[in-house]
């Protein structure tokens, strides 16, 4: 993560933290070319960062459905990675993939092939 001592540098810092350690890297994208939007991530985000009424891994899997139904290819492997650092199972995130297939068809399994290959093969190692 961001070594930078800034308010902003912490504001990563600290998402990051709150997503199980992982911070994507869009988010380290966002940092880098408009570090004073983070401010405005953190707002936006405190919905999935914390329990409410549904727990923050249920949010993630709804974000991973919604990022995969919306054809964000790059925006998979993050949604489902904090997922999973919030507790998702394999068989949740498939689940998951399997809503999207019945909701958005079979081309949102194009969209999610690679991230969730990759995230799959991390945690099998």
């Amino acid at each position: 993560m961001c070594g930078c001592g800034d308010r902003h540098g912490e504001i990563m810092r600290s998402l990051g933290d709150k997503m199980g350690g992982y911070v994507p890297e869009t988010l380290k994208a966002i940092y880098d070319h408009r570090p004073e939007l983070m401010e405005l991530i953190e707002r936006l985000d405190r919905v999935l960062l914390e329990d409410g009424a549904l727990d923050k891994k249920t949010k993630r899997l709804i974000a991973l459905a919604c990022v995969i139904t919306r054809m964000c290819e790059d925006c998979v492997y993050p949604q489902a990675k904090v997922a999973v650092n919030y507790g998702a199972t394999k068989d949740e995130i498939l689940e998951t993939l399997e809503i999207c297939m019945i909701t958005g068809g079979v081309p949102t399994f194009s969209i999610a092939k690679n991230g969730i290959s990759r995230l799959f093969k991390e945690m099998e190692e």
